[in-house]
């Protein structure tokens, strides 16, 4: 787990690459001014950090846990995997309901954001740059917190199979509604006008230009969404078979050849399979596919309404566009979109597709 949210951040740094590989001019790329990247909290770059981070933390409290049987060890293991859950699910709504949470200008947020200090930036953001709409970032956060804060109480003061069954049962609800969140997710890309999708980039390519986004959009949540729920059921599976029936399993005799004096005869031996150490693997794996897939979601969002309000001339948008900020740079266009990159044919990352200046 440690490993995977170190790759969950690593994963951020890609953001800013260019995965378009359409032959290009001789003449190189400009450098860009993206305002999007240049103000990472924008798009939730900083929750998603903090949620790879806390996986992180999941690891190691496993590691304490499983070294040691303590109460105290369980609670620093259990308490990590409820909020990198809320994280994860919040990270999704917010990207959903209100993918654009800052208030008034970029000046005026700077300076609310100095005086917050980064602990509550992480945590509650400020309210969305119009005044049109509520602003749901505060509610869905204030909702979260309020909820790991109660479940990190219960698990800790618990003891004995109240403190496993108090656990599971909030641990899981916000796991289940995560599993819903990402299956939205993935319902979704298979409507190619679906409002949520990447339509709105449409007219600033060629028809065969967005024919091929549109695919690998398609196709990228869809494989996202169907290699984590695989390996996450499947994880799921090998710890309760583990759970129930681990004595029994670790006492079937299995039969090997094995040579003796007396020639070749066949010889038995127990076998443990491990489940619990596989179930820490595929839930990783899991977890990593489909946390990419909502940082490509909250992404997606993020850069859609962006663009919308500057068409609207919204002016916290159009601030960001400055020239002050610019710096004589080429300023990013409509047309760059996220997309899912995919490491050699494995490693799933969110990065960017522009076309080529």
């Amino acid at each position: 787990m440690v490993l995977f949210g170190l790759l969950g951040q690593y994963s951020l740094s890609h953001l800013s690459q260019n995965v378009n590989r359409t032959p290009k001019p001789r003449r190189e790329d400009p450098e860009i001014y993206d305002p999007l990247q240049e103000n990472p909290g924008l798009i939730g770059i900083n929750r998603i950090w903090l949620t790879w981070f806390a996986l992180q933390i999941v690891g190691w409290g496993s590691v304490a846990f499983h070294g040691s049987l303590q109460w105290w060890s369980q609670a620093f293991d259990e308490v990590p995997m409820v909020w990198t859950a809320i994280l994860h699910l919040s990270t999704g709504l917010v990207g959903r309901y209100d993918p654009f949470p800052l208030a008034g200008s970029s000046k005026n947020t700077e300076s609310i954001s100095k005086s917050m200090g980064w602990v509550a930036n992480y945590l509650v953001p400020s309210l969305r740059r119009t005044g049109r709409g509520e602003a749901y970032t505060p509610i869905i956060s204030t909702t979260f917190l309020v909820h790991a804060v109660t479940c990190s109480l219960l698990v800790t003061l618990f003891r004995g199979p109240s403190q496993f069954l108090v656990f599971h049962i909030l641990f899981g609800s916000v796991e289940l509604a995560g599993f819903f969140l990402t299956y939205t997710i993935s319902q979704e890309a298979s409507d190619p006008s679906h409002p949520r999708g990447i339509g709105y980039i449409k007219d600033c390519h060629s028809e065969a230009v967005y024919k091929s986004l549109l695919q690998r959009h398609q196709t990228s949540v869809k494989k996202l969404h169907k290699r984590g729920l695989w390996f996450y059921i499947t994880a799921i599976a090998i710890w309760s078979t583990d759970l129930n029936f681990c004595s029994y399993i670790s006492q079937i005799p299995f039969p090997y050849p094995s040579f003796t004096p007396h020639g070749l005869e066949w010889a038995y031996a127990t076998f443990n399979p491990q489940g619990h150490a596989w179930w820490h693997l595929l839930v990783s794996i899991g977890f990593y596919h489909l946390g990419v897939l909502v940082t490509y979601d909250r992404m997606l969002a993020g850069y859609r309404t962006f663009w919308e309000g500057v068409e609207r001339k919204e002016p916290g948008c159009l601030e960001l566009l400055g020239e002050e900020r610019v710096m004589g740079r080429a300023v990013g266009q409509k047309g760059d979109v996220p997309v899912v990159e995919w490491v050699y044919g494995w490693v799933p990352v969110v990065a960017m597709w522009r076309p080529h200046r």
